[in-house]
């Protein structure tokens, strides 16, 4: 079913965003910060979303695209702004949706970037564009091993924010 380079990314993204979740509920216990708990409620789907493909590989992109909602919407509230979030939530596969929220929370993030200058912000965005990109390529190609290539590099990149 999947090559070993698929797999082997894919296990990579499943380690990766398993890390960045368990950080983020330690941290909500550590502070009682809502936003990290959020953002381990994100990952937790995210990484159920990446585990499933293995029984189902469609049915994960919908973990995943409210993973990615979570993490979008966090930073709507964050920016204290009055500003109509841009969400169509469109009425099609579990991928297209995925793709439209990871997306959408890497410009959010990236946007985010611009107000607080902080590497995090802009490593976190770097890497869920590189998620929404992934999963634009496993759709179009049927998840060929570049999309996972991709996926893994878009997960690691967000963990070294958490590490950096």
């Amino acid at each position: 079913m999947y090559t070993s380079i698929e797999l082997i990314s894919l296990i990579i993204s499943i380690i990766a965003t398993t890390i960045i979740s368990s950080i983020s509920f330690y941290g909500y216990i550590k502070v009682e910060s809502k936003t990290l708990l959020k953002e381990g409620v994100a990952f937790l789907l995210i990484t159920l979303g990446l585990l499933s493909n293995f029984l189902m590989p469609y049915a994960g992109f919908y973990f995943e695209a409210v993973g990615f909602l979570v993490i979008g919407l966090e930073h709507i509230k964050e920016l204290k702004e009055d500003i109509a979030p841009l969400i169509i939530i469109p009425y099609v596969a579990g991928g297209t949706v995925a793709m439209f929220f990871s997306l959408y929370a890497g410009i959010e993030t990236l946007i985010y970037y611009q107000k607080t200058r902080r590497i995090i912000n802009l490593l976190v965005g770097a890497g869920l564009i590189l998620v929404s990109l992934s999963i634009f390529v496993q759709i179009i190609y049927y998840y060929s091993a570049i999309g996972y290539i991709i996926q893994a590099i878009g997960y690691v990149i967000m963990l070294s924010a958490l590490v950096h």
